[in-house]
């Protein structure tokens, strides 16, 4: 995939229209949730927008999806492979592989006896305007997101509505860590846009100022080149995008440090030899929160952290956690069903709320090849493009 692909739309008008397929089987897949509304979030385990938006069209349309469990997809594979060997993910590509999932749930291609093992090894998630209390946004290209508004709008428009836009620097020294993101000014572009829908649409955060868009500049990475200590920080990309976040009114920007995840490392030792990763320090992190902080200030930005632990010290510096999937700022404080009334800590330090993340990691793999990425299972894009 090259980069000007980004600039361009992924599908053409026709791939865009729903495919429909088969009712509900009620009760032959899935587990189903506790009753209530549920926060939605699509997705944290793939880039739905960017990738995946005609099949979420489709569901939308159709009002429900069956989700696999993220923790126990071995054990699903095994059953689809046995029984609809042509549904493995890797064979059809994305989006028809994930269809042929569907449709193995549709229609439960297995022995009856098998039902029960596949209903708890997925989740039963009812799409219907009715039963979502708001819907939290992942990616980091809004490109069909945005030609597909008008759509999603005809099902979901009076349903809250949060977007996290990871946008990190794009100099030439760092496209190996995300080598297929679009370009910062086709990035932009697209935040500006979102931006305006969300004005335009009067979408506003109900937990305080400004749009309901967060600007996320994660994660941080930092790596040796031979003796020499390198990072991802860029104060003069950081000030600039302050800049644009103020003129279009966006007022958050969450950050992170990088984990260091068994996949990531493998890739590491497998494309990128000459460099070795490494933990900051105490001193630097605060030395770069602190720089954090006084940009941000000056554009009226308030910066916070994603799952990081207080012994890194961004608390002292007036950095707070996120909530980064927050029943109130969605929908305000008021409106909060049981379904999403705890806290909800995928990680440690995790401060999100209760909510049904849409998204696999394995029959639908994120098509960017970023590096140090804890979901994506397919190792087949980094001896590509690293």
């Amino acid at each position: 995939m090259d980069r000007e692909r980004h600039q361009i739309s992924f599908w053409t008008e026709s791939q865009l229209e729903p495919k429909f397929s088969l009712p509900c089987p009620h009760g032959r897949t899935g587990h189903g949730l506790p009753k209530g509304k549920r926060l939605l979030s699509i997705s944290k385990r793939t880039d739905i927008p960017a990738f995946y938006l005609p099949w979420l069209l489709e569901r939308i349309e159709i009002g429900w999806v069956d989700v696999p469990n993220p923790m126990l997809t071995r054990a699903l594979l095994k059953i689809v492979a046995d029984h609809v060997p042509d549904a493995y993910p890797a064979r059809l590509g994305r989006i028809a592989g994930r269809r042929k999932l569907d449709w193995a749930f549709q229609t439960a291609p297995w022995p009856e006896e098998k039902d029960a093992e596949v209903a708890r090894l997925t989740t039963h998630v009812s799409l219907r305007s009715q039963d979502i209390l708001g819907v939290v946004w992942w990616s980091k290209n809004y490109a069909v997101y945005l030609r597909c508004v008008d759509r999603i709008d005809r099902y979901w428009k009076d349903i809250p509505q949060y977007f996290h836009f990871t946008i990190n620097p794009r100099r030439d020294d760092l496209q190996w860590l995300e080598p297929d993101v679009p370009p910062l000014d086709e990035a932009i572009r697209q935040l500006q846009e979102l931006a305006r829908l969300a004005r335009d649409r009067g979408r506003q955060s109900d937990g305080g100022d400004g749009l309901p868009i967060t600007w996320r500049y994660d994660p941080l990475v930092f790596w040796y080149e031979g003796e020499e200590p390198k990072s991802s920080w860029d104060s003069e990309f950081f000030e600039l995008m302050c800049s644009v976040c103020r003129e279009v009114g966006i007022v958050t920007c969450v950050t992170s440090i990088v984990d260091h995840y068994k996949k990531f490392l493998r890739r590491m030792r497998a494309h990128q030899p000459g460099r070795v990763l490494r933990e900051p320090g105490r001193q630097e992190i605060q030395q770069i929160a602190r720089t954090m902080v006084r940009i941000a200030r000056r554009y009226g930005i308030t910066v916070q952290t994603c799952a990081e632990s207080a012994e890194k010290g961004f608390v002292e510096l007036g950095i707070t956690a996120a909530s980064c999937i927050d029943r109130c700022t969605l929908v305000g404080p008021s409106q909060v069903s049981a379904a999403s009334d705890r806290r909800f800590a995928t990680r440690t330090a995790c401060g999100c709320h209760q909510h049904t993340d849409i998204g696999d990691y394995e029959w639908q793999e994120c098509g960017y090849a970023c590096i140090y990425c804890y979901a994506n299972p397919n190792h087949r894009y980094y001896a590509l493009k690293h």
